[in-house]
């Protein structure tokens, strides 16, 4: 039986997470020049360690590219998936559900300000708990704040890398590829969703 289900939010829930297409482009720099220079800080920034102010400061220092705006804030335009929102929302009328998302301080703040957090129990963002997925630590924090075995807990994530760790774990741990695989995969586990 499971007691819990941890939901990632962008890539699952949200799509337009990714603001590195638009900020390679308002940089007018290439894609992977632009993922290469803000490698060695985002780490830090998704586990709460710097703020965006901070992080665009030492970007600037070490790259010498002083940036308009805040484009972490600017260019970050979540939608929901419907279909997914109103799967997770069916399980929250019967089970307990979380989300458990790397994400950063402004982007935080426009999932609450949207609502895209509505359909959870209780959200465990990385930069307020100090710890980023792949780390099982994540994952372990998250159980032992809500009291629950790792067998009897469930995630879904659209990286490969996040499920395998969450499997190995001993968490039941599926990728998410659409709402109605997640709707099978749930039900299959004898989750209070109909099929």
């Amino acid at each position: 039986m499971i007691d819990l289900y941890i939901f990632d939010e962008g890539g699952v829930l949200i799509r337009g997470f990714n603001v590195l297409p638009p900020l390679a482009a308002a940089m007018g720099r290439p894609l992977d020049e632009v993922r290469r220079l803000i490698l060695p800080d985002m780490g830090d920034y998704s586990r709460g360690r710097v703020d965006g102010d901070e992080f665009w400061r030492r970007f600037t220092a070490r790259t010498g590219i002083a940036p308009a705006e805040n484009y972490w804030r600017t260019l970050f335009r979540p939608t929901r998936d419907e279909p997914t929102f109103a799967l997770v929302r069916e399980l929250a009328g019967g089970a307990r559900v979380v989300c458990g998302t790397n994400t950063i301080d402004c982007h935080h703040a426009i999932n609450e300000e949207l609502g895209m957090y509505e359909p959870f129990h209780k959200v465990y963002a990385s930069h307020l708990m100090g710890l980023a997925k792949p780390d099982p630590e994540f994952w372990l924090r998250i159980l032992e704040a809500e009291g629950v075995a790792p067998g009897r807990a469930f995630f879904t994530d659209d990286s490969q890398d996040n499920v395998d760790v969450a499997l190995k774990l001993g968490l039941k741990a599926r990728l998410y590829t659409d709402a109605a695989r997640l709707r099978r995969d749930l039900a299959e586990l004898g989750a209070p969703v109909a099929v």
